[in-house]
């Protein structure tokens, strides 16, 4: 007999745990309540969790890279036009800022002038379509198709 510990199975979020914590805390004697410190830094970390989450799926599900090869060509020609704009200006080596538009989809930004997409890390929540941002470009690598950027 577990005596009420057990949740929804399986719990497949953190807050849930936290929560199922709660009330067993409360309700059947099991520990302390966690305090409202604890509980708003159990907040910020299964925040940060699904912002990684979504930022991971954004980039498995980029629309550069699910519409085949047509797209990834571009993708691939826009990341080396983003590279030589870069060596101009400095070089990655300066981890150069670069203006960008949300698409609006999980955090996917297409880097103005180049027309590159990436998702944006270091975002909390998630961009609005169309909103205009400064990134920082993190690592290029046009012969791979990879572009990671933040949020300045």
């Amino acid at each position: 007999d577990r005596g009420g510990r057990l949740g929804t199975a399986p719990l497949r979020r953190y807050i849930d745990g936290v929560a199922q914590r709660q009330a067993l805390s409360v309700l059947c004697g099991y520990g302390e309540p966690l305090t409202l410190e604890e509980c708003l830094k159990a907040s910020k970390v299964a925040a940060r969790a699904r912002d990684n989450i979504t930022n991971v799926r954004s980039s498995k599900q980029s629309p550069t890279m699910r519409n085949g090869s047509g797209n990834r060509q571009r993708q691939v020609s826009a990341l080396h036009e983003l590279a030589r704009h870069l060596a101009s200006t400095g070089g990655i080596q300066n981890r150069r800022r670069v203006k960008a538009v949300s698409t609006g989809h999980n955090n996917e930004v297409v880097i103005l002038g180049a027309g590159a997409t990436a998702r944006c890390k270091g975002v909390r929540g998630t961009l609005k379509s169309g909103e205009k941002l400064l990134v920082q470009v993190d690592k290029i690598d046009p012969e791979v198709g990879v572009l990671d950027v933040s949020l300045v």
